[in-house]
């Protein structure tokens, strides 16, 4: 719209931008030419010729194209080249480093105890055993337990054994025991703690992904550390610790695919109006990446099919809102159709190659269970799952798919039809709270001749949960929830859709035999919820650029209700849990009004801060023509100080914010500024408290029960006193 001040200094206020007479000239001259109009020719075509124009650029004003760095704050990306500091990232690594030393200690030390098999080992190891030996699963004796335990292998043959789970897990024991030799418990047990391990060390990385908090990460990694369910499963040689890792590798790739894909749409956006077509799918590294994970998941026991139907949903989910944010036309569409279909043909196929290449053994080995099956059924007219398959040789790959359907369909019947009674199976409903633990090993005074002090020596292995993190997770849960829905935090529903494809699906399996111990598979999305929570409590979680709660503090800074000296208002209940955010109700500092969005990322375009664990948008040497003022707001929202050479300013000794502090007042939690990417400002004590009482408690009670989680020689006094709750006897 042609405005006097949108006029260059060279037009006439007379003249238009086309050189033309404007219509202000045009009347003036109509006037003057009213008395001979008879000697004049009219103006009238003039009049019209002029106006139309004008009518036009008013009625046809252009919408106003976005940057990169608009879009990315509108899909809750960081500005264009932000990167952590190195300091918060070198802390983020040294974190993961040590809670990766404690796990590794804990799951380690004292792990060829007991020496004999327990639970279903009996089934895992042996089975693993056979097929580094056999290629396949076979049949072992009767009582062919103890002689095992004692390097007595002969038990097994030839004859092929029907097993109900895939054969990854088994492979994964067996790598132990080929290390560590068949006949060591260390060896038995190696790999799943490897897999505690790496999975601690992953949960850390995730963590510090989301929450740009070191603090936070490690708080990650040291719950899941000292958790009773983890740690058990880490110790024993069972399948489901292989899921939980999978399962928690098929989240971090997930989060890399959305920073990825959300990056990458943001730039090929730019310059674009509302209402642009989106680009076309491309291949996405990190969400094949999560397929192949998601592969693995199902190659261990087939409870992680769930886990990829959860995933897809939010992974179209994610990306139909992306487009919905940058106002992409027909985003709808786009997302769930063209969009969606790139993403099932990014998941699904490289999922089922995956899971079909890890029975590779299975295929190459004539002796495998049912092998020859579809031969013996048509030879005496019965009936095979694909009959249009051709092929008339034995053992070809053809009759090999029937026989591989054959056997996939004996082990679901077996699956969704087992009902046998066993002491220590639970109903999902109270696996949160962990009301009927697993007990995995018992010796009495039969087993262990001693006396200790209280009564007979027993030696015990329950898979009881840190009680401190499974009872807080669950207010958690419901707390993270409603507050992610509330201010459209995407980073809550990471850890939910663990719950949703690892927990939710086994109550349409509740009359089955299933066991408490299943939850390790999700345990990390237990801890990772209630971190989060932690996290919001304490104010040490920044809201996402772009999001509801990022907006609303931006401007309660502008209106000065928040920032630093300023004291939050906060409710009963809000003082006590720490959570808000409501805003002060004084003002005592009021930062100057900046008309630009910075996020939450501390701003650092040097080559040598890159990290290639972190996302840094496009390249960095692209300066923003916004960067300076997003640079100053970043500083006015956090409170950390410029302290790069090149600003020439240096800020009083005394201020952590850059704002005007009262002499020798020195911010309570300063300290943290490394520790964590929020405003120090905004760190609330009655959450950083909770964060302490929760730590201090949950070590405590890892203290308190480890001699029941590694089976340590103990009264039997000890151990009833150990049993908090009826249901765990």
């Amino acid at each position: 719209m042609t405005t006097p001040s949108a006029l260059s200094p060279e037009q006439s206020p007379e003249q238009s931008r086309d050189g033309s007479p404007g219509p202000d000239a045009e009347q003036e001259r109509a006037q003057e030419a009213a008395p001979a109009r008879d000697e004049a020719t009219s103006p009238a075509p003039v009049e019209v010729a002029v106006a139309e124009p004008v009518i036009a650029e008013r009625d046809t004003e252009p919408a106003a194209e976005r940057t990169e760095a608009e879009l990315r704050t509108m899909l809750g990306l960081g500005p264009v080249g932000a990167v952590m500091p190195l300091g918060v990232r070198a802390r983020g690594w040294i974190v993961t480093g040590v809670v990766g030393v404690i796990a590794a200690l804990l799951r380690l030390i004292g792990l060829n105890h007991p020496k004999t098999l327990m639970f279903d080992e009996i089934y895992y190891v042996k089975d693993a055993y056979s097929l580094w030996h056999l290629g396949y699963e076979g049949s072992w004796a009767a009582n062919s337990d103890a002689a095992f335990t004692n390097g007595n292998f002969s038990g097994l043959s030839t004859e092929a054994a029907y097993v109900v789970h895939p054969q990854l897990g088994k492979w994964l024991i067996g790598a132990g025991m080929e290390i560590f030799g068949p006949e060591s418990p260390f060896g038995w047990r190696f790999m799943p703690a490897v897999a505690g391990i790496l999975t601690v060390m992953l949960l850390t990385r995730l963590t510090m992904r989301l929450t740009r908090s070191p603090l936070l990460a490690g708080l990650a990694g040291l719950l899941l550390a000292i958790d009773g369910v983890a740690l058990t499963e880490s110790r024993i040689g069972l399948l489901d610790v292989f899921i939980g890792f999978f399962a928690t590798l098929t989240l971090y790739c997930l989060v890399r695919d959305r920073e990825w894909s959300r990056a990458r749409l943001a730039r090929k956006m730019a310059g674009t109006a509302p209402g642009a077509r989106a680009p076309r799918a491309t291949i996405r590294p990190w969400l094949l990446a999560a397929a192949i994970a998601l592969g693995l998941t199902c190659s261990i026991k087939w409870s992680g099919l769930y886990l990829v139907a959860a995933s897809g949903i939010v992974v179209v989910t994610w990306d139909t809102l992306a487009l919905r944010r940058v106002g992409a036309r027909a985003w709808f569409l786009e997302g769930t159709v063209a969009q969606g279909v790139s993403d099932f043909l990014h998941m699904v196929p490289a999922a089922v190659a995956v899971y079909v290449a890890c029975w590779w053994s299975w295929f190459t080995h004539p002796g495998a269970y049912m092998h020859g099956w579809a031969e013996s059924q048509l030879k005496h007219g019965g009936s095979v799952p694909v009959p249009w398959l051709p092929g008339h040789v034995n053992d070809s790959v053809l009759y090999n798919i029937n026989d591989f359907i054959a056997y996939h369909q004996r082990t679901y019947e077996f699956h969704v039809g087992l009902a046998a009674a066993h002491p220590y199976q639970s109903k999902p409903s109270g696996w949160l709270l962990q009301t009927r633990p697993t007990s995995f090993f018992w010796q009495d005074k039969a087993q262990v001749p001693q006396t200790c002090w209280g009564g007979d020596c027993i030696q015990a292995i329950t898979s009881i949960g840190n009680i401190v993190i499974w009872w807080s997770a669950v207010v958690a849960l419901a707390a993270v929830v409603i507050i992610g829905v509330k201010n459209r935090d995407w980073r809550v529903w990471v850890p939910l859709i663990g719950y949703l494809g690892l927990y939710v699906p086994w109550f349409q399996y509740r009359d089955r035999t299933i066991f408490t111990f299943y939850t390790v598979a999700f345990v990390p999305c237990v801890v990772l919820v209630l971190v989060l929570a932690l996290g919001m409590a304490s104010g040490l979680l920044p809201p996402l650029p772009g999001s509801t709660s990022a907006k609303a503090q931006m401007e309660a800074l502008r209106r000065g209700q928040i920032g630093p000296d300023i004291r939050p208002w906060r409710g009963v209940g809000a003082r006590f849990l720490g959570f808000g955010p409501q805003f002060g109700r004084t003002p005592v500092w009021t930062p100057p009004v900046v008309e630009t969005d910075p996020g939450m990322y501390r701003i650092s375009t040097t080559s040598t801060d890159a990290d290639d664990d972190l996302e840094s948008g496009s390249d960095a040497s692209v300066t923003d023509p916004r960067a300076d003022a997003t640079q100053q707001t970043y500083k006015e929202l956090t409170g950390y100080p410029d302290l790069s050479p090149s600003s020439g300013t240096a800020t009083p000794a005394s201020s952590d914010d850059g704002a005007p502090q009262p002499a020798g007042r020195r911010r309570a939690w300063a300290f943290l500024s490394n520790w964590t990417m929020a405003p120090t400002w905004q760190i609330r004590t009655e959450g950083i408290c909770l964060i302490i009482a929760v730590t201090l408690l949950a070590c405590a009670a890892a203290a308190f029960w480890w001699p029941i989680w590694t089976g340590q020689t103990v009264s039997r006094s000890f151990w009833i006193h150990h049993m908090l709750l009826s249901s765990w006897v």
